[in-house]
Order: C-alpha cells, then structure tokens, then sequence
C-alpha cells in the first residue's frame, strides 16, 4: 500500500519552501487556538458534544469527536477538510495519507475513502471542519491568476495533504463566524471563499485545485466520466464507453484515473454499489437482495461476499450495527461515523 504521509514541518520552514510568508510560533498558537475556540464555541451553542453540524454557511460543517473513529467507508467530494486537533488517517485505493493538526487534506475528486480519526481523547478531543470547494469560484480565480504563474506538471492523485498557514486558519475563522451571522452570509461569504481558494492557489495543493476547473486537461476529462460513473454505476460498467466519454484511449484512460483516484474504474464501481446498497438498507430499509439487484448486482451471494470484504460484517449484522450508533446521535448532529 502506499503511503503518502506529509511530514509535519515546522510552519516557519515550510512557509519558506513554498514561497510563504510564516507564522511565528507565538502567532501559530494563537491561530490554532482561535481556530479550535471558534469550533467548539459553535458546537456547544448548538448542543452538539460529539458530532458533527451542518452549517447554514453553504458548504461548511463542524465537526468534534472526544475518541477516535474506526474507519468508515464513504465517498468524498471536492473539499477543504482542516484539522485544529488531533488527526485522521484516509485510505483511498492503495494510498494512505495521514494528517493531523492545523493541517488540511485538499480533495479535488469525487472518490470512494476509508477513514478513521485517530489521536483523538476525552481530554483533546478531534476538532475539524470541512468546506465544499466551489468550482465557480475556483473558476474565477484562476482567471483572474498570471496564466504564467499557474503551476502544471502531471496530474496526481486527487487528494493532497495541506499545511494550515495563518492567511487560511484566519479567512476559515470568519467563515465560521458568520454561522452566527446569518444576514451576512449572503454578503460576505463569496468574498472568503475566493480568498480561501486564493491561498489554496499558493499551496502544495495548487496545481490540483487549478485542473479541476481547466477544460480538457486529463483531471476534467476523468471528472466527466466519474460524474456519468456516479449516476451510471447500477449498469454494466464499460470502460471503453467511459474512455470515449473521457476522450482517451481506454488505456491513457484506465492510467489517468488510476493516478486520480488511486484505484481502477471497477474498484471504483464496486465502492459506490457497496455504498449505495448500505444507504439502502440502513434509510430506506431494503432488504440486503433487494439492495443488491437495485444497485446492480445479479448475484446476492457474491453481493454479500463483497460487502462482508469491504464493510467487516454481511448485510444483516453490519447494518444492525450502524442502526444502534445512528440512533445515539444526538438531535441536530450527524453520526461523526458517517461523515469523517
């Protein structure tokens, strides 16, 4: 399996390699106690201990855990998912990255995860919050950045883990903010977006926020196909379809999007048939052979081989067993074990 750990590089030296003005340390503990105090601060005014809140803010949710989380299957989408404490560890294909604190995890694709929240106790609990990216905004940035200046190189796995400088930690403060600011959302949050994204722009993360918005590089090209895959996988998958969709070869097609989403068009299939099964069963209270046949499988014995492989438990007893944590979610909070 490989491992794309980012090394945790004091913020001065980091800031420095990618061309960044620094935080002092001073500033740097300020910053993350800010970050944390604006966090927690909301949670507790909305009575969530451990869970996590979906915002008014569009696109932004709270999160705090006073444990680690066991891993948890779920697809993740274009986001910005930023840790004030503790750590998490996501496994995507054959890649593993781990990130901690006042780092962030740039996701650009819509991919099937394994993720779990490590480090995390009663006494220094996981806090986190996660931000839709906004390809609108995204867009108009990158229009309005020196051509010249944008990074290239070739296209990589579509997650990538961020350090949190100041100029974020600070712009993702007043997002949060404006949680209890409802009549200035509509006002001011366009403009924090953008700046969000701007710094996104100086990063590590660069050069795979700026494909996700330019017209015919490869990471757009596989988007297209992932999008149809998305609203497709119950069909037989065809990945010579998929390829003349993307238009590539199926061979330049099967090896860019292995890079993106470290897996293959089947495997990929495969996640969000298992996963849309599960919603299934678990919302709607489907059968585990109904779900099986809804989401495409002609076999229910090779469904539950699958889902066992992927989920630990056949139907039945893993989906009793996530009834019984949803329903000790608190009012108002989302299971933390369904949205890590």
């Amino acid at each position: 399996m490989r491992r794309v750990s980012c090394p945790k590089l004091q913020p001065a030296l980091w800031g420095r390699a990618q061309g960044l003005s620094p935080c002092s340390h001073g500033m740097e503990g300020s910053m993350t106690s800010r970050l944390t105090d604006a966090i927690s601060g909301i949670l507790d005014r909305h009575g969530i201990e451990n869970g996590a809140l979906e915002t008014a803010v569009p696109g932004l949710r709270l999160i705090r855990t006073y444990g680690v989380v066991p891993p948890r299957h779920m697809t993740y989408r274009p986001s910005l998912c930023l840790i004030a404490q503790a750590a998490k560890r996501v496994m995507v294909g054959d890649s593993t990255l781990t990130y901690g604190h006042m780092q962030s995890l740039v996701i650009t694709v819509e991919v099937p995860v394994l993720s779990e929240i490590i480090d995390a106790t009663p006494e220094k609990p996981f806090i986190g919050a996660t931000l839709a990216l906004d390809p609108d905004i995204i867009l108009d940035v990158v229009t309005r950045m020196d051509r010249a200046k944008l990074p290239g190189g070739p296209a990589g796995l579509g997650l990538v883990v961020e350090e949190v400088d100041e100029r974020i930690a600070a712009a993702m403060i007043r997002l949060i903010e404006l949680v209890e600011q409802p009549e200035a959302v509509e006002i001011l949050h366009p403009g924090v977006m953008r700046e969000i994204t701007y710094w996104l722009m100086t990063g590590r993360a660069a050069a795979n926020v700026t494909r996700m918005v330019l017209p015919d590089g490869p990471p757009q090209r596989i988007a297209v196909a992932i999008h149809h895959l998305r609203d497709h996988f119950d069909a037989p998958l065809s990945v010579g379809d998929l390829a003349n969709l993307a238009g590539m070869s199926p061979s330049a097609f099967h090896q860019h999007f292995k890079a993106l989403t470290s897996m293959s068009p089947l495997q990929y299939q495969k996640h969000l048939r298992l996963l849309d099964a599960r919603r299934r069963m678990l919302t709607e209270g489907e059968r585990a052979g109904s779900a099986a046949f809804s989401v495409g499988y002609e076999s229910v014995s090779q469904f539950s081989r699958e889902y066992a492989r992927m989920f630990g438990d056949p139907p039945h007893r893993e989906t009793k067993r996530a009834r019984m944590k949803l329903s000790g979610a608190r009012s108002g909070s989302i299971a933390v074990a369904e949205v890590i």
